[in-house]
C-alpha cells in the first residue's frame, strides 16, 4: 500500500468499467478545505452575477454553520461572507432575507457589535426600505444600547430623509448617553450640530440638553487644542 508523506489519502474513482478498484491521490488539504476551494471557484466564476452568487454563498454558510463547533482547523470568515450574501440578496430583491441573515449572524457573534446591523440599515434607508431598516436599528439599540454610534448613524439617516422628529428620537438619547459617560468616543462633535439642525427643522429652540452638550463639546475641543 502506498505511503503518504504529508497529507490525507483521498479516494478517486477508478476508470469507468473497473468499478472493483479504487485509485488514490494524495493531498495535504482536508476534504473540507477542498470543498471550500470548489465553492470559492464557483464564486469567482459567478463574478458580479448575484443570481448565481446567492446559492453558492448560501452553501458556503451552511457548511460554515455545520462546522462551527469543529472547523477542522479551517477558518470560516462567516461574518464577511454574510455581508456579501446580504448585498446579493438586496441586489435580487430579497430584502427580508438580507435582514434575517444579518440579524442571525449578529446574534451568533459574527459581527463587531452592531456594526453589520447598522451598515445594512444604512443601505436599506438609502434604497427606500425604511421599514426593514427600522427593525435593524431597534435590534442594534436593544442589544448594543451603550454604543453611541448607533444613535449617531440612525440620526443621520433619518435626518437625511427629512424625518427630523424620528432623527431626534435617536440623537437625543445618543446625546444623553455621551454626556452620561463622559463622551469617550467624542461623539458630541457630531451629535451637537446634528441635533441642533433637527431641532431647528422641527421649529424647536435649543433645550437644556443641547446647551449642556455644546458646553461639553466646547470644553473637550478646548482641551484638545490646548494640548
Amino acid at each position: 500500500m502506498a505511503q503518504s508523506v504529508h497529507g490525507r489519502c483521498l479516494p478517486r474513482p477508478a476508470a469507468v468499467g473497473d468499478a472493483a478498484t479504487v485509485s488514490w491521490v494524495w493531498s495535504g488539504k482536508s476534504a473540507l478545505e477542498l470543498r471550500v476551494e470548489k465553492l470559492m471557484e464557483r464564486v469567482g466564476q459567478a463574478g458580479g452575477d448575484h443570481v448565481r452568487l446567492v446559492p453558492v454563498l448560501e452553501e458556503y454558510l451552511r457548511l460554515a454553520e455545520a462546522h462551527e463547533d469543529d472547523p477542522e482547523g479551517f477558518f470560516f470568515d462567516t461574518g464577511a461572507w454574510c455581508e456579501i450574501l446580504a448585498d446579493s440578496y438586496l441586489a435580487v430583491g430579497r430584502v427580508d432575507d438580507a435582514v434575517r441573515l444579518i440579524g442571525d449572524a449578529t446574534r451568533r457573534g459574527h459581527s463587531e457589535g452592531a456594526e453589520r446591523l447598522c451598515e445594512l440599515a444604512e443601505k436599506l434607508m438609502r434604497c427606500g426600505h425604511e421599514q426593514q431598516a427600522r427593525s435593524l436599528w431597534q435590534h442594534a439599540r436593544t442589544d448594543f444600547g451603550d454604543d453611541v454610534w448607533i444613535y449617531v448613524q440612525a440620526g443621520i439617516e433619518y435626518a437625511d430623509l427629512g424625518d427630523h422628529h424620528t432623527a431626534l428620537g435617536w440623537l437625543t438619547p445618543g446625546m444623553e448617553l455621551a454626556l452620561r459617560t463622559g463622551d469617550p468616543e467624542q461623539a458630541l462633535e457630531q451629535l451637537v450640530p446634528l441635533r441642533s439642525a433637527s431641532l431647528a427643522a422641527v421649529g424647536a429652540t435649543p433645550d437644556d440638553l443641547q446647551v449642556r452638550a455644546e458646553q461639553a463639546s466646547a470644553g473637550t475641543s478646548g482641551e484638545v487644542s490646548s494640548e
